[in-house]
């Protein structure tokens, strides 16, 4: 069985039963999210005693522990995916819904569009850190089913106004 500890981030593992790849995006002490290697998938996450009894690292392949630009390819086992540190303007909205367990959320932006986010698009700590109504800055990067805003985080500055 997996050890919390060998739960690093970028560790390709296999799903015992179905075969399918992942790679660890973040684990704590509740759960493991997981970044599938096809893209028609969306992230998964999994608690951790279950992930323990249903993954397997895959090919003994973990990622580098430094953080330089060393990484190992494994072929297919690296995908494509959305890049993690997303890049470009920061836009400034309000936390409009949180679906706390279900791991997402909308903020609705200064534009007075709505944007979805998912837990996976910030640390677990600055997810449970956020509420409804809250401030927030963050960067829209198209996602799977549209756009998503990643590197949400809560800011203190003027409040967004709401249309």
């Amino acid at each position: 069985m997996l050890t919390l500890e060998e739960l690093e981030p970028g560790s390709s593992v296999t799903h015992k039963n179905t075969g399918l790849r992942y790679q660890i995006v973040e684990a704590c002490e509740e759960e493991v999210l997981l970044s599938p290697e096809t893209s028609e998938m969306e992230d998964l996450v999994v608690p951790l005693g279950l992930f323990q009894q249903e993954f397997t690292l895959t090919d003994g392949f973990r990622a580098p522990r430094s953080g330089g630009g060393g990484g190992r390819s494994r072929g297919r086992g690296r995908r494509n995916a959305p890049a993690r540190v997303a890049t470009g303007p920061k836009s400034h909205g309000r936390i409009k819904k949180m679906v706390r367990d279900r791991g997402f959320g909308f903020i609705r932006g200064e534009d007075g569009k709505e944007v979805f986010f998912h837990r996976s698009g910030l640390g677990a700590s600055d997810y449970d850190g956020l509420n409804e109504g809250d401030n927030v800055e963050y960067v829209v990067q198209e996602g799977p089913r549209g756009p998503r805003a990643e590197n949400v985080r809560a800011v203190t500055a003027e409040p967004a106004p709401t249309a």
